[in-house]
């Protein structure tokens, strides 16, 4: 832990430092960290006992270096929870960023179903008050019609009323006329009356003339 601080610390001074991967890293490249970063309870978990490290040791000549490995690689196990946060904190962006995507494109369909149906709607208004004009045209139309119609029954019975008036008062003209040269009989039976009258003077006279004679002087 001792030779990972001072690694930490050179390189630090020496400005090695991976954009990358975000930490320092020492001479052969190998990331480094602070102590005080380490997780002892990860390098605790690699340590064997002494007895099963020196008969590992005895068994195999590399296992000394392969170890010494895996606790540089616990050490800096910090560094791997850190990405692995990090890794999940992005997965969990990703997840609510997608989340919002599909509510959005929900909310894009249902407003784009909402629309067609609003269209549907305006366009079956549109029908029904195209019909309702259309009705409303046939029906003046048909007022219209109707009232021309009784206009000109009204025009044929007032022409045919006065034709007939006209034939009536024609025909009257054509009676009156012989009536008029016709004389009362009360005139004729008066003029009868009156000649016989005349006639009885007449004789009436004749015979007083007889009667007297011619006078003798």
């Amino acid at each position: 832990m001792n030779e990972m601080q001072e690694e930490y610390e050179s390189a630090i001074m020496n400005k090695r430092w991976d954009k990358k991967r975000e930490c320092y890293f020492n001479r052969e490249g190998e990331p480094v960290v602070p102590k005080k970063n380490i997780i002892f309870e990860d390098v605790l978990l690699i340590i064997p006992s002494s007895a099963e490290y020196y008969r590992n040791v005895l068994k195999d000549d590399t296992y000394a270096k392969r170890h010494e490995k895996e606790i540089k690689y616990a050490m800096i196990s910090c560094l791997r929870k850190r990405d692995e946060e990090r890794m999940k904190k992005s997965v969990e962006e990703m997840l609510i960023n997608l989340k919002k995507v599909v509510v959005e494109i929900k909310a894009e369909a249902v407003q784009v179903e909402v629309e067609k149906k609003v269209e549907v709607v305006k366009e079956e208004d549109l029908k029904v008050v195209e019909t309702e004009k259309i009705e409303e045209k046939v029906v003046e139309d048909e007022k219209k019609t109707e009232s021309l119609t009784e206009v000109k029954i009204e025009n044929f019975k007032s022409a045919s009323d006065e034709g007939a008036g006209d034939e009536k008062k024609e025909e009257l003209k054509q009676t009156e006329a012989p009536e008029n040269t016709k004389v009362p009989i009360t005139e004729v039976l008066k003029k009868n009356e009156d000649c016989e009258d005349g006639n009885w003077s007449s004789l009436a006279d004749g015979k007083e003339k007889e009667a007297a004679g011619p006078c003798v002087g």
